[in-house]
């Protein structure tokens, strides 16, 4: 083989390992620590994972319309229709090799969750969204300035697939990076980046064990009173749920065999939102409470004293997700 040949043939070689190489790290870049994809849904060819975030439980905004505005202070969207949801959550950052467009990404994933058999609930893209959804995601989750400051393609959808009881609600975001501070990656200008978050409900079931009437009088006696993580509510409202009805009957055992025992009912709130809207909340879910063991299991209204106390009295930080969980709950003092 002469000379030349053998030069070229190196070049062609070196070029084709170089090829495979990049082919090889966009294909299977390294996710960050502990990330994964939601069971099922793929990602876009090459992606990897740079920011995720997972709860077990956890109450989630999915929009389901235009953006309206968005709060800062109390760190709140408001939109011209959303989905109040709880469940388990799971939020990723995807960062896709450069090229490919936010329209051919966006696309990709609609192909995917077609044949998955999800069902959109709201599709939109650049202004269609109104002036605040990059806001939103950027101070939600595994947020970035990206999604602020990238709007000019971007594109959203909401979907959900229903398994009977079962659901899988997804809020599936794609910008093509313009601008916005972000240390823990270098995304390229006109990149595109995809967040999604997927809410899994109807399968959890409440890790907070029911609190039994002997657990009840043994607090309220050596304690001075019982929390109890049972009583779940809508998101936001003061509706109690069909899931509180063990917890609600311990409640009512305990009045049952303790006829002389008057209690107050206690309220209490997390600090997203705000003083005032919080305070309001509690005393409703605590009215709720009364009002259900009356109207349910005959309890005498005399009996129950309920009121709220909002965001007063925390027994863990309201900074994590977990914490925030622990300070929902409402509480039994005897009177």
């Amino acid at each position: 083989m002469r000379p030349n040949q053998i030069f070229r043939r190196a070049i062609v070689l070196t070029a084709l390992v170089a090829a495979l190489s990049i082919a090889g790290k966009n294909a299977g870049a390294a996710d960050a620590p502990g990330c994964k994809d939601p069971a099922d849904l793929k990602r876009f060819a090459g992606s990897s994972i740079v920011l995720c975030a997972r709860r077990d439980f956890a109450e989630y905004t999915l929009p389901t319309g235009p953006s309206i505005d968005y709060d800062f202070d109390a760190k709140r969207a408001h939109f011209v229709a959303s989905l109040g949801l709880e469940g388990r959550l799971t939020q990723n950052v995807y960062a896709v090799p450069p090229g490919p467009s936010s329209v051919e990404v966006f696309r990709n994933y609609k192909v995917d969750l077609a044949d998955k058999g999800f069902r959109i609930l709201f599709e939109g893209k650049q202004a269609e969204l109104g002036p605040a959804l990059g806001s939103f995601f950027e101070n939600m989750g595994p947020g970035t300035q990206i999604w602020g400051y990238s709007p000019d393609e971007a594109r959203y959808l909401a979907a959900v697939k229903e398994d009977g009881p079962a659901k899988v609600y997804l809020a599936i975001y794609a910008v093509e990076y313009h601008d916005g501070y972000e240390p823990r990656f270098s995304p390229q200008k006109g990149q595109v980046m995809v967040r999604l978050d997927a809410l899994q409900v109807g399968e959890l079931t409440n890790r907070m064990a029911t609190v039994s009437a002997s657990d009840i009088a043994k607090g309220l006696d050596q304690n001075g009173k019982v929390a109890l993580y049972g009583v779940l509510f809508d998101f936001n409202k003061a509706t109690i749920r069909p899931d509180s009805r063990p917890t609600l009957d311990e409640i009512a055992k305990y009045l049952a065999a303790n006829p002389g025992q008057k209690i107050y009912v206690v309220g209490h709130t997390d600090n997203v939102g705000g003083f005032e809207p919080n305070l309001a909340l509690s005393k409703g879910r605590a009215a709720a409470v009364a009002a259900d063991l009356t109207r349910t299991y005959g309890i005498a209204n005399d009996r129950l004293a309920p009121n709220g106390v909002g965001l007063l009295a925390p027994v863990a930080s309201n900074a994590t997700e977990d914490g925030r969980a622990k300070n929902r709950r409402v509480e039994l003092w005897p009177r």
